[in-house]
């Protein structure tokens, strides 16, 4: 997907003489309805600092599969880091930062480690940067949707946000192009996610339901995750508690482990 810029606002100048301040309503820019749900939306950001989550995580890809239960931490912009355990036995850790993913798993003595390419093969999309992860896992908005290329409609109480060349892209696929549309409740929190490389034969479906309110933010507690191309894999996440508390995060590959590629 090619580099969208952010458009988070307008700005505007205010000019003072002396004591007094002129504002010109007339020559104020008018902002359509389409850009007031999008910038809405897109104001459902994460303010925390830290956030541990005790989650149920069950996958269903290539390379990883099976159910765990899991810690997860969130250091907001930072990091991310993850404890997967089994009958009560650590069995995988993670730790995602923006500079990269590490990863291993004691079963087999194996470990992953690279850049956010790893990631990226692992959802078969080539968007994910370290940001556009957490926003992922956390339901919130992880495309750049800049209100000029991205159009928003009301529907049956819903919002649906559609990328102004799904037709084009669809038509004449392009390598890195993809069909784009977002359903967001009428409280502007993201519900689906739909995303099509019509180039490559494949799709990504993410869906968030049961939104929870934690302090004065929301989270979904459940995530789900499809991936459609020759196959379909999946990935749930079922979040059963959130805190706002720092966790501990140990992180280093044992001796001995054995590189594990990607392909």
């Amino acid at each position: 997907m090619k580099k969208l810029a952010l458009i988070l606002g307008l700005a505007f100048a205010v000019t003072s003489c002396t004591s007094s301040k002129v504002v010109n309503n007339s020559e104020a820019p008018l902002v359509s309805e389409s850009t007031k749900i999008i910038n809405q939306t897109l104001a459902k950001k994460s303010n925390f600092d830290h956030l541990t989550i005790q989650a149920k995580v069950v996958a269903d890809l290539e390379e990883i599969s099976g159910d765990v239960k899991a810690t997860i931490y969130v250091n907001n912009g930072s990091k991310i880091w993850v404890n997967a355990t089994k009958f009560g036995f650590t069995g995988a850790r993670a730790l995602i930062t923006p500079d990269g993913f590490s990863a291993y798993e004691k079963v087999g003595g194996t470990y992953y480690e690279g850049d956010f390419s790893l990631a990226n093969k692992l959802l078969k999309v080539d968007f994910i940067d370290y940001q556009k992860l957490q926003n992922l896992m956390l339901g919130k908005v992880f495309v750049d949707l800049n209100p000029t290329e991205y159009t928003a409609t009301l529907d049956q109480n819903q919002y649906i946000v559609a990328y102004n060349k799904n037709s084009q892209i669809q038509s004449s696929p392009q390598a890195g192009e993809y069909i784009q549309t977002y359903v967001f409740d009428n409280g502007f929190r993201l519900k689906e996610a739909h995303l099509k490389d019509p180039k490559r034969k494949m799709e990504v479906e993410i869906a968030y339901a049961n939104w929870m309110k934690v302090g004065e933010e929301e989270f979904p507690k459940n995530v789900k995750i499809i991936i459609k191309d020759k196959k379909t894999r999946q990935v749930d996440l079922e979040y059963n508690s959130f805190t706002y508390q720092e966790t501990n995060t140990p992180f280093s590959v044992p001796s001995g482990y054995k590189k594990k590629e990607i392909k």
